[in-house]
């Protein structure tokens, strides 16, 4: 699924495959920059016949579309709006997902999603990629009850490998997003602990690739796990 995220040093698009990428966070400096890199990922969701689960405002929302019928939406600032009332709700229904597709994947033995879905076509079952786009995650993670940032670490962690990823989207930084999940429910560091060993990912950087927006309309570029960022221009 390829996006156009910026453009390179010679004028030709930058795109993204998503289906490649398991977390993506966006940093961004103004809304606009916001807006028009998601217009460009629903715009992508729509070759896609699976569902996604988007979290956001019925504000931003409106400036995005198009959406799917099957998606999952739910409003924060108008709940009734959506077609998922609560966050838990969704969450829920991810996480469902995710196990619905373990148990076909461990039933039909196959090696990786991406080799199930290569198979589609003679597949009884059909999966395709779907997404969690949350587009102010600090506002999630502030959110009553506090099991669900232990659910979103569930899906950042287990989501991929079945073929659901992840896109957030903050204004803020995400430098202490993972600490502060921990200190908020710390049954969050013996998952992550059981997952990748210790020492455990310290900051959520360094399990997806991020794009950052620069005030002045910058766009950079890092991989998970590198310091090290690639510049494009948009």
């Amino acid at each position: 699924m390829h996006v156009v995220i910026g453009k390179n040093s010679n004028g030709e698009n930058r795109l993204m495959d998503l289906t490649t990428i398991s977390l993506l966070l966006i940093s961004y400096s103004e809304e606009d920059q916001l807006n028009l890199l998601i217009h460009n990922i629903l715009n992508a969701f729509s070759a896609f016949p699976d569902c996604n689960y988007i979290i956001t405002n019925n504000r931003r929302f409106n400036s995005w579309k198009p959406v799917a019928a099957n998606d999952y939406l739910f409003f924060r600032d108008t709940p009734e709006s959506g077609n998922m009332h609560t966050r838990k709700q969704l969450i829920k229904k991810v996480l469902t997902d995710i196990s619905k597709r373990q148990k076909i994947l461990k039933l039909k033995k196959a090696r990786s999603f991406n080799h199930y879905y290569s198979l589609n076509l003679w597949n009884e079952i059909k999966l395709g990629y779907s997404f969690l786009l949350i587009d102010d995650v600090w506002d999630l993670i502030t959110s009553k009850p506090a099991s669900l940032g232990l659910s979103l670490i569930r899906i950042l962690m287990y989501g991929p490998a079945v073929g659901i990823h992840t896109i957030m989207a903050s204004g803020i930084s995400y430098r202490n997003l993972l600490q502060q999940l921990i200190s908020i429910n710390p049954t969050i560091l013996t998952e992550l602990q059981n997952k990748y060993g210790i020492p455990e990912p310290k900051q959520i950087n360094l399990m997806g690739d991020e794009i950052i927006f620069t005030p002045d309309d910058l766009i950079f570029f890092k991989q998970a796990g590198k310091m090290e960022m690639e510049r494009l221009f948009k």
